[in-house]
């Protein structure tokens, strides 16, 4: 059995890749993937891969430049894990810079990625997404 950490490492070194079916095939058929409430694409709790991809990965693509979830440490217990890190990128529409801290919480079963809950500073996302 994969462990959980290895499960969620990959996730963030697909993305890092620019690999989403590399990320997608990682997301568990019966998911619950919840963003942060005032992050911009908050809209509730998805419960696909596919929601996954169209909610976020395809709008992230497309509004930002060099867009990344960068995670440094982790946090283990049972099949949960807490990463800590940061995103960072430009938003194209601005020209804006950012870099918030995030924490994510992940459940991981049969090593795929079951359920996530973002934790982030939102207010350093939508700095970048106001005009000057």
């Amino acid at each position: 059995m994969t462990p959980p950490t290895q499960t969620v490492r990959a996730f963030y070194a697909a993305l890092g890749r620019g690999d989403a079916p590399g990320a997608l095939e990682l997301l568990h058929d019966e998911l619950e993937w919840t963003e942060a409430e005032g992050f911009p694409y908050f809209s509730g709790t998805w419960r696909s891969p596919e929601a996954v991809l169209k909610n976020l990965l395809q709008p992230l693509s497309r509004d930002w430049d060099a867009f990344r979830a960068t995670a440094e440490n982790f946090v283990v217990e049972g099949d949960q894990v807490v990463s800590f890190g940061a995103y960072s990128g430009v938003y194209k529409a601005t020209g804006r810079a950012m870099k918030a801290a995030f924490a994510h919480r992940w459940t991981v079963r049969d090593g795929r990625i079951a359920a996530f809950a973002m934790y982030a500073d939102t207010a350093k996302v939508l700095e970048a997404l106001a005009p000057r």
